[in-house]
């Protein structure tokens, strides 16, 4: 079978990390999971014995119709995750594409869940769980650390992959923090990043705040949050 680069498909072919990827989400029986991209349905053949409400979401249809006819019964969708209306889970698992990555994390914004397991690309995974001042800090990192916490549980070798792709993965946890957001500086946060090497009060121009002579790289999530409510205030809940 050829493999779609339309999907960016790489499949995990290693059942001893299916099977610890599907521990680490710590499944009770009747729970609500999603599965991103089941491929050949080397994860999902694991939680179908679990005894859990599992419905998978895949784009291919070819490997839709090899996942129905395989799991008779089980709740399968042939779409794109990120064509999906949000919904509530208790858990989502998936070895997500390394090109939509940073799309599937900022749908999962919308979504109603306990916890996520994905396996992303190595380098996706250092710039999520980054904190301000390093590096890999970016608008992706910011963003999704007021809505969640991220762990990085374990790097996975691209030699457990087929075909095998040119980077290492890695493991993920991701839990709903349920801060309150009293001001959503996303298009704040997407702006400044944009600019990243610029001083605050460069970037926002009617902005004389404390914050004025950092860069976006040095901003706390919540920095941002202060961020909104002093550009608008109108925006800032509570305010």
């Amino acid at each position: 079978m050829k493999f779609s680069r339309k999907y960016g498909q790489v499949f995990l072919k290693n059942l001893n990390i299916a099977k610890i990827e599907v521990n680490l989400l710590n499944l009770s029986p009747g729970e609500r999971v999603l599965e991103i991209g089941p491929g050949h349905g080397i994860l999902t053949s694991i939680i179908m014995e679990k005894n859990v409400n599992l419905t998978v979401v895949e784009p291919d249809h070819r490997f839709y119709n090899e996942i129905i006819l395989r799991f008779p019964g089980l709740n399968a969708i042939k779409n794109s995750f990120l064509d999906l209306n949000p919904d509530a889970y208790d858990k989502i698992i998936g070895n997500i594409p390394y090109n939509i990555s940073s799309q599937i994390i900022f749908k999962l914004y919308d979504f109603d869940f306990k916890l996520a397991l994905l396996m992303v690309q190595r380098e996706f995974a250092e710039r999520l769980v980054a904190s301000p001042g390093n590096k890999n800090y970016s608008r992706l990192s910011a963003s999704s650390k007021l809505r969640f916490d991220i762990k990085k549980v374990m790097d996975v070798s691209r030699k457990n992959f087929y075909p095998v792709p040119e980077v290492d993965s890695s493991i993920i946890i991701i839990k709903k923090n349920n801060k309150k957001i009293p001001c959503n500086p996303d298009d704040i946060i997407k702006m400044a990043f944009s600019m990243k090497r610029k001083k605050i009060s460069s970037i926002f121009k009617n902005y004389d705040g404390p914050l004025k002579d950092k860069r976006p790289g040095d901003l706390s999530p919540e920095d941002f949050i202060d961020l909104c409510c002093y550009l608008f205030p109108e925006r800032c809940q509570g305010s």
